[in-house]
């Protein structure tokens, strides 16, 4: 069994969906959760991806040199970002991290991201953007279309 953590890339508390008890976001902190990840022989972190957390790739950038044997779980949502883009990211952090690179591709709002570039406001929208398995069919379509579109 591989066991993975989480970066909190925005920002830290005791308790979920409030910032009461919580902590602010810098990188000592973020260095020291990986250096705990690395340390304690997870396989890995999260990165997670959105509107209120830091940039997953620069912040596991910057955790490099940082962990020895941690892979970085970055988190992408497709369709907002050039697929030949994401692609060169992804082969430039994955040898620079000496193939400790693992991709989320974050599809839990897809409908609403195709259609409006940005997450969804409000709470419940999770329970009517459609199962999880045509949630990946639409990302995947999603990200072969942006690739047709990007390719000239």
């Amino acid at each position: 069994m591989k066991l993975l953590w989480f970066i909190p890339t925005h920002g830290d508390g005791r308790y979920l969906g409030t910032s009461y008890g919580g902590r602010s976001l810098d990188y000592g902190y973020l260095k020291q959760i990986a250096c705990a990840v690395d340390n304690l022989g997870f396989f890995g972190a999260l990165l997670p991806t959105g509107r209120s957390c830091e940039d997953a790739w620069v912040t596991a950038s910057a955790l490099i040199p940082e962990t020895r044997r941690m892979r970085f779980l970055v988190a992408v949502r497709p369709g907002l970002i050039a697929p030949s883009l994401a692609a060169r990211m992804t082969a430039t952090f994955d040898r620079l991290s000496q193939g400790r690179l693992l991709i989320a591709v974050a599809a839990k709002h897809i409908d609403h991201y195709l259609t409006w570039g940005e997450p969804p406001g409000g709470r419940g929208t999770e329970d009517r953007v459609g199962s999880e398995r045509s949630r990946t069919l639409r990302a995947n379509d999603s990200i072969w279309y942006s690739a047709s579109r990007h390719r000239a």
